[in-house]
């Protein structure tokens, strides 16, 4: 089964919580990258020749799906409601 087979055959339910899930990743990994840019401002003690990082689409994005990932794996034993 491919994915997009595997996607029709998910209900709206399963869905949502994909969905859900994958939102709360991304939020997570713009805040960690948040946290990462302030820590790396910090040891630079914002020295206006440090470099400065910017959180991009696809670094935000790549992050949020290694991060549903994880929680998928660790969820799916304990859950079985999820697809």
């Amino acid at each position: 089964m491919n994915l997009g087979q595997w996607l029709k055959s998910l209900s709206s339910g399963d869905h949502i919580i994909l969905i859900f899930l994958y939102s709360f990743c991304v939020y997570l990994s713009k805040v960690s990258l948040e946290n990462l840019i302030e820590i790396y401002d910090k040891k630079k003690k914002y020295s206006e020749f440090r470099i400065r990082f910017r959180i991009t689409p696809i670094m935000l994005l790549s992050l949020g799906f290694l991060y549903s990932l994880f929680f998928y794996i660790l969820l799916k034993p304990i859950f079985g409601f999820l697809p």
